[in-house]
């Protein structure tokens, strides 16, 4: 996959989050379908992904960016809560790209400035044709946090899809999907105390077990019990 085409921005992208690496439930088959069309259509969009968080949200949206970038589309990719502290010029000169995505979207709302700044970007690459996916996590409606009459106003014109996060029955299937697409080996036994002994949310589990993988690089040796207990303070 080629490098990310995106404005000079201090955000890593992985290199390896894409549609196939995104463990796909069931109730998330239209959203990844969705997002595939967009990324090969020509045209403009507006789409708003909301989910709880840890469902995969920022993982998905660096996703999409990789595939914008192979479908040869410039974008810019801003995470809110590594951009909030830049200040809001940090959204112009933006809507001439082909794609404009924003993560955590619900980390600026209440605030004027941002706000602002947040419509008249939507104003602009509405104007030039520019495509606008942003995320939105927690449980408070849009009503609730937006002041901006005219903000809440544009952003609900726009497509709304939920991310669903992984149900219980699905979290081995998820994980052992997650840990294939790492090459990151671990037994059954040992994946059952981890989904045992911490908490069922799963992008923590994720990175618990990046976190235990490079643990045991470290150490040169395989994920273990015991390894898990001294690495995660179980």
């Amino acid at each position: 996959m080629n490098k990310p085409t995106q404005l000079i921005f201090p955000f890593h992208i992985d290199q390896k989050a894409s549609f196939e690496s995104f463990f796909c439930s069931s109730d998330n088959l239209n959203l990844l379908t969705r997002l595939a069309d967009i990324a090969l259509s020509k045209n403009a969009h507006e789409l708003i992904i909301h989910g709880e968080e840890g469902s995969g949200k920022s993982f998905l949206m660096q996703a999409i960016c990789n595939e914008l970038s192979s479908s040869g589309k410039q974008f810019a990719f801003i995470p809110m809560n590594k951009a909030l502290n830049m200040g809001v010029e940090i959204f112009q000169n933006l809507a001439s790209l082909d794609a404009v995505c924003i993560d955590d979207l619900q980390l600026i709302l209440a605030n004027e400035n941002w706000e602002t700044a947040l419509f008249n970007l939507i104003n602009e690459c509405q104007q030039s044709n520019c495509s606008m996916i942003l995320s939105f996590g927690g449980s408070q409606p849009l009503e609730e946090n937006t002041q901006l009459p005219d903000l809440l106003s544009r952003i609900k014109r726009m497509e709304f899809i939920t991310l669903h996060a992984v149900k219980d029955e699905s979290f081995n299937q998820a994980i052992n999907f997650v840990a294939e697409q790492l090459d990151i080996s671990i037994d059954t036994a040992e994946l059952e105390f981890l989904l045992k002994h911490q908490t069922r949310r799963f992008s923590l589990l994720v990175e618990n077990i990046i976190t235990l993988d490079k643990q045991a690089a470290s150490l040169k040796r395989k994920i273990t019990i015991p390894l898990i207990k001294e690495t995660l303070n179980i």
